[in-house]
């Protein structure tokens, strides 16, 4: 999606804790309650439920509109509602997972052509688990609202209750400033994260 600001330094650190131990708190840069339900399931079912991301609720398929990119026939996706699924801007999950969802998915001669409803929706369903909302910050504005909400919102050891920032969408898309707004934002988070971000140098 061209039109979000994704916090990659954040999701970093929330990928690098989930692979320590939960109680080893001098190695847990973001030691907050926001985490534990991601510590919850990465140990349930060996991990192989595990998907999270921007978590949208069951919505009705376009039905009317024969002429939208969003129309579906019956034929092609039969009940009356999607079930619940992750946006298609990304979703983190295991390796498991990722194989139990593959493994099932292969399985359907005719999917469903939005990837992120069948991958992350329709497939989960199937194996009783779905799409959970990742326990960090989405917003949308301006782009100085989301240079704003970088510098306030993505605090480094955020209390409990206070959603670090993860995600701004400015609902632009590709514009004629796109790469300089790209580089203003990515500059606030070197900023914030300067003592965090090691360069490699060079050989």
């Amino acid at each position: 999606e061209d039109d979000l600001f994704v916090n990659v330094l954040l999701l970093h650190e929330i990928i690098r804790e989930l692979k320590t131990d939960p109680d080893d708190v001098y190695n847990r840069y973001l030691y907050n309650s926001q985490i534990d339900s991601l510590f919850l399931a990465r140990s349930a079912n060996n991990g192989k439920q595990f998907l999270f991301g921007l978590a949208y609720q069951a919505g009705k398929p376009e039905r009317n509109l024969t002429h939208s990119p969003y129309f579906v026939s019956r034929e092609e996706y039969a009940p009356d509602l999607y079930p619940g699924y992750c946006s298609g801007f990304g979703y983190l999950m295991t390796s498991a997972t990722k194989s139990v969802l593959l493994a099932e998915a292969v399985k359907d001669q005719q999917p469903l052509r939005f990837a992120d409803i069948f991958i992350t929706g329709i497939v989960p369903q199937r194996l009783n688990f779905f799409c959970q909302l990742i326990p960090f910050g989405f917003y949308q504005g301006s782009v100085d609202t989301c240079a704003g909400l970088i510098k306030n919102t993505t605090m480094l050891n955020p209390p409990p209750g206070i959603a670090s920032l993860l995600t701004c969408s400015t609902g632009r898309h590709v514009g004629q400033h796109a790469f300089a707004d790209y580089y203003r934002l990515w500059t606030e988070l070197k900023l914030m994260y300067a003592g965090r971000i090691n360069p490699v140098k060079e050989q």
